[in-house]
């Protein structure tokens, strides 16, 4: 298969699952909500991966866009999971308050007319882009480049990547391993991407690096969930008090970040090896 052919077949996934859960997001699906956030994640990891080959103007456009509502959608997927880790905590009563509101301004973002002409102007871009008329002999080379060729290529790249980013787990500060995060996330989905493009034989060690990327990704996904909730905590009013209680919150929240990263460097180890 040509790259060009794959890369069309992978954006029409994700812009269907966007669509075949639209109703249900409007409707107030939590589930339905972050399957479309895994959607649209998905989609551009899969126009990260095939680079210079589907970059143009046109996409920055429709990226520019993309920022807007991903705003909305993380906004109250946030407040989704902070509500289901503070259950019968007195944080929750306020992330349901905060939640209506961000639901509201996910729903007015949902029913618009902006939303409706960047939805449409995806489709037409997968279908016929400026990407998919270039006539210079470069760009026309790597739309037919086989994807067997180009996505070894590009996973060896960056799984090298990530293998940089995650040394020294242990220590990074949060924004750091929040980009290790990313990065993980990324390399997930790009050997999902490539599960029936590769050999079989060649696809076996990624099967492996799989495994223990969505390992890895549960970890660091804990991580950030606490660092969000905390964050969230702040911006709708604290609830902290100098207290015993407190207190004894703040180090229980502390011992659980170090087991957390000790499981991660350890996942991260494997990843690299």
């Amino acid at each position: 298969m040509r790259c060009e052919t794959a890369f069309r077949l992978i954006l029409s996934e994700c812009l269907e699952e966007v669509a075949t859960n639209h109703e249900a997001v409007r409707a107030g699906d939590t589930t339905a909500l972050h399957r479309t956030r895994i959607a649209l994640t998905r989609l551009k990891t899969a126009i990260r991966f095939y680079g210079r080959m589907v970059g143009d103007t046109e996409w920055a456009r429709l990226k520019s866009e993309l920022k807007w509502l991903s705003g909305y959608l993380g906004a109250t997927r946030d407040l989704d999971v902070a509500i289901e880790n503070s259950k019968g905590l007195p944080e929750e009563r306020m992330f349901r308050a905060a939640r209506v509101e961000a639901f509201e301004q996910l729903t007015d973002a949902l029913q618009s007319q902006r939303y409706q002409q960047w939805f449409e102007g995806m489709w037409d871009w997968v279908g016929s882009g400026p990407w998919t008329t270039r006539q210079d002999r470069s760009a026309a080379k790597r739309r037919a480049v086989p994807v067997s060729v180009f996505h070894a290529r590009q996973l060896t790249q960056w799984h090298k990547k990530l293998t940089r980013k995650s040394r020294g787990l242990q220590g990074m500060g949060k924004n750091k391993r929040h980009r290790v995060r990313l990065a993980s996330k990324r390399l997930r989905y790009a050997i999902e991407f490539s599960e029936g493009g590769l050999p079989a034989d060649d696809f076996a060690p990624w099967r492996d690096i799989l495994k223990q990327l969505r390992k890895g990704q549960q970890v660091l996904g804990e991580l950030n969930d606490a660092e969000v909730r905390r964050t969230l905590v702040e911006s709708v009013d604290t609830l902290e008090r100098r207290s015993e209680t407190a207190a004894h919150k703040k180090l229980d929240e502390r011992k659980k970040k170090g087991r957390l990263l000790r499981r991660a460097a350890a996942i991260y180890r494997k990843i690299s090896s």
